[in-house]
């Protein structure tokens, strides 16, 4: 399918667009790094671990897709595709968290170590030069994912149509399964371990379901925004619509899922050294964050997606998929930042202050801008593909 040449002018301008929202914003990241450096390592964390999930959300449903097939796929292949390869891009933007590790999290302090004994116990594990090595290893697995991932891609010769397809099928269970045990890991490290002292088995489970949605709903509202361009004008139809929304509400329910009953087990459960972290999110104004998590990242996307009417309406998935990547930030939000305040007095009452705009805007204009790049770069649809053709025809 060839490619409409407004498409092209369309995705550069976007690329313009990412390049001042990163230059305005880094340079707004550099003042707040001098100037109010706690504010900055948290606004940095977060939006990061925000763009991040983006990028393996879209390896998620590649992986997913490898793996199950289906013409669903293909009307967002080339998406998700450029999603991912946006990885390279957020290792460098990891530097800052790399370095900066001994800044952030309290097991990286020794006085802290000698102060509590269950710190020092999980020191082993929880140290700054295995934190370090600890997350090349996970960018090294992540990015050779996504080389086996791309030497498996339909292309355009049909003579190695039928062998690729064959060899993503085979690969994408061992990626899973890599992909799988690395951000289990990784959300431990990176995220979790802001309060080393609390623990949830379920926790990385949360991330990877937030990251399936905000993959999908990222593919969504980009195939939507394109479909009046070829080839997505012609892939982009009602059945495909309804495939990719009933995924959707399939992710959201897993989110919640994994979301509840943690919440669940731990309240039960009662103990101090579990529930503190609930108690710290239920008070001083993130008890409302809390509460528009329930309603709308799952209650009302939950809702919506069940009819059938507006899974098939491009304007009406398309807002759907929107409001579920605003919620993906601000359930990020209620998950990390209040891991900063460590004081007596428990968390800071809720606020957003400008260095968490400035931090979405520098790592999400460069994220989009290497997203435009990469998707310019693979806009073309391979023409042999039999699920294309079978996406097409209906």
């Amino acid at each position: 399918m060839t490619p409409s040449p407004t498409l092209f002018e369309r995705l550069h301008r976007m690329r313009l667009i990412g390049l001042v929202l990163a230059g305005v914003g880094g340079a707004l990241c550099v003042y707040g790094w001098i100037t109010l450096p706690e504010r900055f390592y948290s606004a940095w964390l977060t939006a990061w671990f925000y763009w991040l999930g983006m990028a393996l959300g879209c390896l998620v449903m590649a992986m997913l897709h490898g793996m199950a097939g289906g013409a669903w796929g293909r009307a967002i292949r080339r998406v998700i595709e450029a999603g991912y390869q946006t990885l390279p891009l957020l290792a460098l933007l990891f530097i800052p968290l790399w370095l900066g590790a001994g800044r952030i999290y309290e097991w990286a302090d020794p006085e802290a170590l000698r102060q509590h004994e269950t710190l020092a116990r999980k020191a082993g594990y929880l140290n700054v030069g295995s934190f370090q090595m600890r997350a090349i290893i996970y960018f090294v697995i992540w990015m050779a994912i996504t080389w086996v991932l791309d030497r498996s891609s339909p292309n355009d010769e049909p003579r190695l149509e039928s062998p690729r397809s064959q060899r993503l099928q085979r690969r994408s269970g061992l990626c899973f399964i890599a992909y799988g045990v690395t951000m289990t890991l990784a959300a431990v490290d990176w995220v979790m371990s802001l309060e080393p002292e609390w623990y949830s088995t379920m926790y990385s489970l949360i991330h990877m379901a937030g990251q399936a949605v905000s993959g999908l709903s990222l593919a969504l509202v980009v195939v939507v925004a394109l479909a009046e361009f070829e080839p997505w004008s012609r892939i982009v139809t009602p059945v495909r619509l309804n495939d990719l929304g009933n995924l959707l509400l399939a992710a959201v329910m897993f989110w919640a899922y994994c979301s509840f009953f943690q919440f669940l087990v731990i309240w039960l459960g009662n103990l101090p050294e579990e529930n503190v972290w609930y108690v710290h999110r239920s008070r001083a104004g993130w008890q409302y964050l809390a509460m528009s998590l329930a309603g709308l990242h799952f209650a009302a996307p939950f809702l919506l997606l069940l009819s059938r009417h507006l899974k098939r309406q491009a304007n009406d998935i398309y807002r759907i998929a929107l409001l579920l990547l605003v919620m993906r930030y601000a359930d990020l939000y209620w998950l990390i930042v209040p891991g900063f305040e460590r004081g007596e007095s428990g968390v800071r009452g809720l606020t957003f202050h400008w260095l968490d705009l400035a931090g979405l805007g520098a790592i999400g204009g460069a994220w989009l801008a290497v997203f435009c790049w990469r998707l310019s770069a693979r806009v073309r649809f391979p023409m042999y593909d039999p699920e294309l053709t079978e996406a097409v025809d209906e």
